[in-house]
């Protein structure tokens, strides 16, 4: 049983994932993911709200 699951070093995770995004095909990726995001989720939104209950 794992029990060291607390000591995890979340860096020795993010860092293949930054080198991934950063060059060659990860970078035509991540431009494609900002892309859609920006789409979706445009900047000059108007902010949420609540509706009145009738």
């Amino acid at each position: 049983m794992c029990t060291n699951l607390l000591a995890m070093d979340f860096n020795a995770l993010l860092e293949p994932i930054v080198a991934f995004f950063s060059d060659g095909i990860g970078a035509v990726i991540a431009r494609i993911g900002e892309f859609f995001y920006n789409v979706f989720f445009p900047a000059n939104a108007e902010a949420a709200h609540t509706t009145p209950e009738m």
